[in-house]
């Protein structure tokens, strides 16, 4: 089995990869897949290896992002759910969409010290006697 070295360095072994377009993998439990979601962040796949399973290094895709999940049901003979295939399908992410992002984040936080900073100036001319 193929690896994924996450950036946090957390290991994923993966059924098989395109290089890091996407990769599959057999769950036998759903929370196992919901756990393995948790740690796509677009953190994680800012940089990140597809390793063999020898370990060798066979891409190093960066700044990538898993918003789409191909989830495919596997059933017992029984007729319960034995498992799930699941294709996670990596894109690159929009870096520009991505720093307009971070500039609302930064603005807004500005803003909010604006407004704690004004507030102090009111109540200390309150307390100083003062009209504001």
């Amino acid at each position: 089995m193929d690896k994924i070295k996450l950036k946090d360095g957390t290991i994923i072994e993966i059924k098989e990869s395109s290089n890091g377009g996407s990769f599959r993998m057999r769950f036998s439990d759903p929370q196992e897949y919901l756990t393995t979601l948790a740690m796509l962040t677009q953190d994680n796949l800012s940089a990140y290896q597809v390793q063999t399973n020898e370990g060798l290094v066979c891409a190093n895709p960066v700044n990538k992002e898993c918003l789409t999940q191909m989830v495919s049901p596997l059933w017992a003979d029984d007729g319960t759910l034995a498992g799930l295939d699941v294709t996670f399908n990596l894109t690159d992410v929009d870096l520009l969409a991505k720093a307009v992002k971070e500039l609302q984040v930064g603005q807004q936080a500005l803003q909010e010290g604006q407004e704690i900073q004004d507030g102090a100036i009111e109540e200390l001319a309150k307390m100083s006697g003062g009209e504001v």
